[in-house]
């Protein structure tokens, strides 16, 4: 699953994932300047108590959920004869 968030312009995102080379699993951050953070966990319940820290240490630095951008969103602002974003 992947979590994405904005804050001034920048945004980040994070996943969580099984973990590819055995069992367990993986955390991974990807910061807005390029830097990637990758954490093993052995178990979900460690997985999950940093994935709380994680969540509480973004929004205390004013990281916030990035906005879902719908198809009725785009179609409200082309009626209204704004430019359409594309999101690939």
């Amino acid at each position: 699953m992947i979590w994405f968030y904005q804050r001034g312009g920048q945004h980040l995102y994070y996943e969580v994932r099984l973990r590819q080379d055995g069992p367990g699993y993986e955390l991974g951050v990807w910061y807005p300047e390029g830097t990637v953070l990758t954490e093993q966990f052995d178990t979900e319940d460690a997985l999950a108590e940093r994935f709380l820290d994680l969540q509480t240490r973004l929004n205390r630095e004013g990281w916030g959920a990035l906005e879902p951008r719908t198809a009725d969103l785009a179609l409200r602002r082309q009626s209204a004869g704004d430019p359409v974003s594309r999101v690939c």
